[in-house]
C-alpha cells in the first residue's frame, strides 16, 4: 500500500510522530475500505507537515475542509485517488452560539472555554468567528448534536444554539498592508519588530517568552534566520510574510516588502 516506515523516516519530534502516524492510520481505513477518512482539525504547522507525505502516496486523494478560505484550523478528508469529491458531504458544521452579552465582555477565550467545558477536545473544533452577542463556530459534524445538548451558557449568560449555512458564515475580508522596510539581516527577530512595528529589543523578549511562531511552530530564537514566504505570526496581532526582497541599500542593508495581514 505504502512504505509507512520510509514515510516517517525524517520524523523526530513525538509530537510530530503522533499526528503523521495517526493520520497515516486514517490513510490506510480509506484505501482498504474504498471510503472517505477525515483527520481532526489541525493547524497550518501541521498540515504542512503532512502534505509532503501525503502527496508520496500515489493512490491517495486529499482535500482539506475549513468552511471558508482563511480558516487557520482546518480537517484533511483522505480517499482513495479514483473517488469523486463531488460526492464526499463536507465533515463540518457550522453552530452560531447567540447570548445577551449587553452587560458581558465576551471574547474567543469565553466562548472556546465554554465549548471545551462540555469535554469536548480541542481538536475537534475548528475556527471561531466572533460578532456582535454571538459566535459561529465552526466545528467537526459528529460533535454538533452533542455541542447543541450540552452547551447552556457562555460566561454565566445563557445561550441558544442553531445549526446554520456557510453563507451565513460573517467572516470578515482579510487586510493586506504592504510594507516596504530595510533591516540589517534576515534575523527573525529583525524582521519580526519590521513588520509589527515595534522596537528590536522588544520583540526579541517577544520570542524568547514564546509569543511568536514561525511557519506556525514556536520559535524562541531570535537568531533564526527567514526568507521569502515564511510567515512570522503573534496572537491577537495577526501575521507577517515576506513577500519580496529587492536587494540592497546603499548601506548594504537587505530591502524587503512584507504583507501585514491584519
Amino acid at each position: 500500500m505504502f512504505d509507512r516506515e520510509k514515510l516517517m523516516s525524517h520524523v523526530e519530534d513525538e509530537e510530530e510522530e503522533l499526528t503523521i502516524a495517526s493520520t497515516l492510520d486514517k490513510v490506510e481505513l480509506a484505501l482498504k475500505r474504498h471510503e472517505p477518512t477525515f483527520t481532526n482539525f489541525l493547524n497550518p504547522y501541521q498540515r504542512s507537515l503532512l502534505n509532503p507525505i501525503l502527496d508520496q502516496i500515489y493512490d491517495l486523494k486529499y482535500r482539506e475542509y475549513g468552511k471558508f478560505k482563511q480558516a487557520e484550523r482546518k480537517r484533511i478528508g483522505l480517499m482513495p485517488d479514483y473517488y469523486m469529491l463531488e460526492l464526499v458531504e463536507e465533515p463540518l458544521a457550522v453552530l452560531e452560539i447567540k447570548g445577551n452579552f449587553k452587560f458581558e465582555s465576551v471574547s474567543h477565550r469565553d466562548f472556546l472555554g465554554a465549548i471545551l467545558g462540555t469535554g469536548i477536545k480541542r481538536e475537534m473544533v475548528g475556527d471561531l468567528v466572533i460578532g456582535s452577542n454571538k459566535c459561529q463556530a465552526i466545528v467537526a459534524e459528529e460533535i454538533k448534536e452533542y455541542l447543541t445538548l450540552q452547551l447552556d451558557k457562555v460566561h454565566r449568560v445563557p445561550v441558544d444554539i442553531e445549526e446554520i449555512s456557510q453563507e451565513r458564515l460573517e467572516v470578515a475580508p482579510e487586510r493586506i498592508k504592504k510594507i516596504k522596510s530595510t533591516v540589517a539581516s534576515l534575523r527573525l527577530d529583525s524582521v519580526a519588530s519590521s513588520g509589527f512595528t515595534t522596537s528590536r529589543s522588544k520583540m526579541a523578549k517577544e520570542i524568547k517568552a514564546g509569543n511568536v511562531k514561525l511557519n506556525w511552530k514556536v520559535e524562541n530564537d531570535s537568531a533564526k534566520i527567514v526568507d521569502i514566504d515564511d510567515i512570522i505570526s503573534i496572537r491577537g496581532r495577526g501575521r507577517v510574510e515576506i513577500d519580496k526582497r529587492l536587494g540592497k541599500s546603499r548601506k548594504g542593508r537587505i530591502k524587503l516588502v512584507l504583507k501585514r495581514y491584519i
